[in-house]
């Protein structure tokens, strides 16, 4: 018999191919094969005694999803029937924080992608969708778990300046302990519960107070750009190329799951990772299996795909993919892998209720785009000496500020300029920039904004006259509320020598009834001050500042400006309610 190999093609077959490659032909062909499946999947669902068909939709994390898919494909091969429909399971990658706003009643829309199961890597997540402003209550409060995973901090073996991997701590996130040309690299704490335990174990750290949340503020600064939006996938980062080579390797947060799998998949010239372990604990990620719908036969059809996944096959497929079992424990198989400590690492729960909601505010305060108007005195007062003595002038100072002010704002702030000065007319100021986004440029493109608002900075001058000092905090504060933005920080920054000296139309204490008879707690904007010398009204900028929530400082150190910008910032944590 021919093996078909030299056959030569029939006229018939010929015939076919041209068909196939005619543009009309394969549209002949597609609207006869929709004809057929609308006859004939109808007919075939109907012998198999299904009087509808239903879809349990599954909502799974990308890292565990093939498993999910596997377990469905033999799910649905059992041709399932509940009270006379059959349900077939189809499995979705999804980000996390998308289901749990699905689930909460969030944005309209988001119901056509809520699950009846729901696979994120985290109770962590179960509790924030109970939490929440929706408050899906009906969710199970405690889900089974499929496996585990610790989150780790990820690095080339014998990087450089890090601990070894049993004797690591959490303070290697922070921007003192690592090399400063180091990244560190984690998840947007509002989309990955990997994210969430870095603002938690930070935050335990550092502890309370006004220090603290400075230098929780510098943090959040140092990893905010280099802060991912979903799953880390390592390979991207360590791809074994010349060019990776070149960079220096980040120190990445990632769940120890994804260290095995891409120590298991990585190039040849690509280097081996190390997973560090917290010795003050860590979260371990206990992908939890959530039934998140009543209707009775979905139900059913979630608990029989659960019953598959128990199957050993499955259990044996997670460990391959690098997972640990429910309990924390490692299989042979799994403390075999490179990279990784067998032994189960301390580990907490604390990653729930105030501390859980804590880490995700916090990180949201603080990263969250500025809509900002600097005030800047260019008065008299500015050309005085800072210390009374031969160094900088206040001008010089306030100056050096505000080019410290843009180094540390995010592209996504819209930042505008005032000069305040009698010298400028009726108004008593200069409006010098508008507020626009810090990454948009108003040219031809070649500059950034940030280069323009730099450039008008570093031209700024004294300009003489009084300051105009409180009628210009008024006209400052009403034009950031007139035009409140609900998605950013508002406020406003003053530099300046801290005198009024009577120059303006109102009083020290009409202005400050006016600020706290506008400030709004629910859209608030506050007063963010720097005086530039001791001549400063200390105790009336206090008094403004306090108002609207916001701070003041005093200062003749030039040194001291960059913690006080960080200070400055910070107080997005207790806005409205801070403590002056």
């Amino acid at each position: 018999m021919s093996s078909g190999r030299h056959r030569h093609p029939s006229p018939a077959g010929r015939t076919t191919r041209s068909v196939f490659r005619s543009p009309l032909g394969v549209t002949a062909i597609v609207v006869a094969l929709i004809a057929v499946a609308a006859i004939a999947v109808p007919v075939a669902l109907n012998s198999l005694g299904c009087g509808d068909v239903r879809y349990l939709r599954v909502s799974a994390t990308q890292s565990i999803a093939p498993v999910l898919r596997e377990a469905a494909t033999e799910f649905n091969a059992d041709r399932p029937g509940y009270g006379g429909a059959c349900v077939y399971a189809q499995v979705d990658e999804i980000a996390p924080h998308r289901i749990m706003t699905a689930l909460s009643g969030g944005q309209p829309g988001d119901s056509t992608i809520a699950p009846h199961v729901w696979v994120p890597e985290s109770s962590a997540w179960v509790e924030l969708a109970r939490v929440s402003a929706g408050g899906t209550h009906g969710i199970g409060t405690d889900p089974p778990s499929l496996a585990s995973s610790p989150v780790v901090l990820a690095a080339p073996e014998r990087t450089d300046g890090m601990p070894a991997p049993d004797d690591t701590s959490w303070t290697t996130v922070l921007p003192g302990a690592r090399d400063p040309e180091r990244p560190l690299v984690m998840v947007d704490p509002n989309r990955g519960a990997d994210g969430m335990t870095v603002m938690h174990a930070v935050r335990r750290h550092l502890g309370t107070g006004d220090d603290a949340d400075t230098a929780m503020t510098d943090f959040v600064r140092d990893v905010q750009m280099d802060s991912a939006f979903g799953e880390i996938d390592l390979g991207t980062f360590h791809t074994g190329s010349a060019a990776s080579g070149q960079r220096v390797d980040p120190v990445i947060v990632v769940p120890e799951q994804a260290v095995v799998s891409y120590n298991l998949d990585r190039a040849e010239s690509a280097p081996p990772l190390d997973a560090h372990y917290p010795a003050e604990g860590t979260v371990s990620l206990d992908y939890p299996y959530v039934t998140t719908t009543d209707d009775t036969a979905l139900w059913s059809a979630a608990a029989d795909l659960y019953e598959v996944l128990g199957d050993e096959a499955y259990r044996s497929r997670l460990r391959e993919l690098g997972f640990r079992d429910p309990d924390g424990s490692a299989s042979p198989g799994l403390a075999d892998r490179p990279g990784l400590i067998p032994q189960e690492p301390a580990t907490h729960d604390d990653l729930t209720g105030d501390a859980l909601l804590a880490s995700v505010t916090d990180w949201n305060r603080l990263s969250m785009p500025s809509r900002t108007l600097v005030l800047a005195d260019v008065s008299a007062n500015m050309a005085d000496d800072l210390d009374g003595a031969n160094g900088p002038t206040r001008m010089e100072a306030a100056l050096q500020a505000a080019l410290l002010g843009l180094s540390l704002f995010p592209d996504e702030t819209d930042m505008g300029l005032w000069l305040m000065s009698d010298g400028y007319g009726e108004e008593g100021r200069e409006e010098s920039a508008d507020m626009h986004q810090l990454g948009t440029s108003d040219g031809d493109g070649d500059t950034t904004r940030r280069q323009e608002l730099t450039t008008v900075a570093e031209g700024v001058e004294v300009r003489g006259g009084g300051s105009r000092l409180y009628d210009n905090i008024l006209a400052a504060y009403n034009e950031v509320q007139d035009g409140y933005h609900e998605d950013k920080i508002n406020s406003v920054i003053l530099l300046t020598a801290g005198q009024d000296e009577g120059s303006s139309d109102i009083s020290h204490a009409e202005l400050v009834a006016a600020l706290q008879d506008r400030f709004d707690p629910q859209r608030p904007v506050s007063m963010f001050i720097i005086a530039f010398g001791s001549q400063a009204e200390e105790a009336e900028l206090r008094q403004v500042a306090a108002a609207t929530s916001g701070s003041a400082f005093v200062t003749d150190d030039p040194d001291e400006i960059g913690d006080i910008f960080l200070s400055s910032i910070s107080r997005r944590l207790c806005v409205p309610n801070c403590d002056n």
